[in-house]
This record gives C-alpha cells, structure tokens and sequence, in this order.
C-alpha cells in the first residue's frame, strides 16, 4: 500500500510539474510569430533612424563644405576690393603729382573690374540662398550640380577681375617710370 501510495503521488505529482509546459506550448507558438514582428518591427525603426541620422549629418558635411568654399570666395572678393580701392587711391596720387597723364583707360579698366566683382558677390548671395534650399529639399543631387556650375563661374569672373587688376597693376608701373 505503502508503494501504491508513493507511485500515485509520483504520477500526480509528474502530471503536475508537466502539464503547465504542455498547456503553455501552444501559446508559446503564436508568440514566437508575435515575437519576430516585434523583432522586425525594432529593426525597421532602427534603420530608419539609422539612416535619418546618416542623412543628417549628410547634410552637416555638405553644409560644412560650402561654409568653407563661401567663406574663400568671401574673402577672394574681399581682398580684390582692398587691391581696388589701393589702386585708386595710387592712382589719385599719381594723377595729383602729374595732371598731364592719360589715365582714362586704367580708370575704365578698374570700374569694369569692380563692377565684374560687384556682380560675384550678388552670385556668391544667391549661391548661398540657393544652397539652403537645396540641403533641405527632396532631391539635393540634382540641385548640386547647379550650384557647382554657379560657384565656379564665381571663380572665373573672380579671375577676370584679378587679370584685369594685373593689367591695371602694370599699366600704372608704367605711368611711374619717367619719374
């Protein structure tokens, strides 16, 4: 009796210990399926966040880029107006030393170098309101090719004026060499 006992109460007590596993594995398998979507969706916003902070700081180089070339043109332009407003000034001075020198064609070269650098400066503003724009909007590729293209005729009307300056340079040495 003793054993039958003992055998029962295993027998029950090993239904007890196995039938909540029983129970709980077909549950269990509809949420390993709940479980993977969950997954997937975690990976999903991962990338996506992933790939807008990529894009942010995409946006962060390309702004940091064109600070950099702004502010070289800003200053190319800037210098030529100082080597500008120098050669007036030298010009002034030769001009008040001896009044029988022509100088009308040094004058007419230096108001055509500033007005070329004048007209730079207003493509280098719009360049930079243009480039706002791009950064921010949905296709910035295809605006980017502009803005190279308008940066570099900066650069060559920025080259016109210092030829034209060079010019101006040598003309107003060869005013000087009488003296």
């Amino acid at each position: 009796m003793k054993n039958l006992k003992r055998f029962i109460l295993s027998l029950l007590l090993f239904f007890f210990i196995f039938s909540p596993t029983i129970v709980l594995a077909q549950p269990n398998q509809a949420t390993t399926t709940g479980v993977r979507e969950t997954v997937r969706e975690e990976i999903r916003e991962k990338t996506a966040t992933v790939q807008a902070f990529l894009s942010e700081r995409k946006q962060e180089i390309i702004r940091n880029h064109f600070s950099r070339v702004a502010r070289r043109l800003t200053a190319a332009i800037e210098r030529l107006n100082r080597l500008i407003s120098r050669l007036e000034s030298r010009l002034a001075k030769i001009e008040e030393t001896n009044e029988n020198l022509n100088t009308e064609t040094i004058k007419a070269d230096i108001v055509s170098g500033k007005e070329k650098l004048d007209q730079a400066g207003i493509q280098l503003e719009n360049v930079k309101t243009k480039m706002n724009e791009i950064i921010e909007s949905e296709t910035p590729r295809e605006g980017f090719v502009e803005i190279k293209e308008m940066v570099g005729e900066i650069r060559e009307s920025l080259v016109e004026v210092h030829q034209i300056l060079v010019k101006v340079i040598g003309d107003i040495k060869g005013l000087r060499v009488g003296e």
